[in-house]
């Protein structure tokens, strides 16, 4: 029921209440009122509503916060820390290759001088 103009009457949203709640096309999942806690299938609704890769991350964040999602599903977030590296490797017939190890190496250097600085604070202490 579409109401088309601002002056409807008590009687017509009571009316429209009521076509709301026995809507005979409505097939409700169970007539239990626990929630009900979302599968992996379920979360395919990130697909439905097309949602960046931030927003999908924050939608399942959430529902794991607010305890809707089964014990069993896992919530990924992905990032991009790849990127920097890939043009250092190359695949051919299905084995993957560095093929610029020096800059690789110097990456690596970095860290570990970086990780050991901060150990030998600690040990410091």
């Amino acid at each position: 029921m579409t109401l088309s103009n601002s002056e409807s009457s008590d009687e017509d949203v009571g009316q429209a209440n009521s076509d709301m709640d026995c809507d005979p096309t409505f097939a409700g999942a169970s007539s239990s009122n626990e929630p009900h806690l979302l599968t992996q299938g379920d979360l395919n609704i990130v697909r439905d509503f097309n949602l960046s890769k931030k927003q999908a991350e924050l939608l399942g964040s959430r529902l794991k916060g607010w305890n809707l999602l089964r014990q069993d599903i896992k919530v990924c977030f992905y990032r991009g820390r790849h990127e920097e590296f890939k043009d250092l490797f190359s695949q051919e017939d299905g084995v993957v290759f560095c093929n610029d190890i020096v800059p690789l190496w110097k990456f690596l250097a970095m860290k570990l001088t970086q990780i050991s600085g901060a150990c030998s604070l600690i040990l410091q202490k």
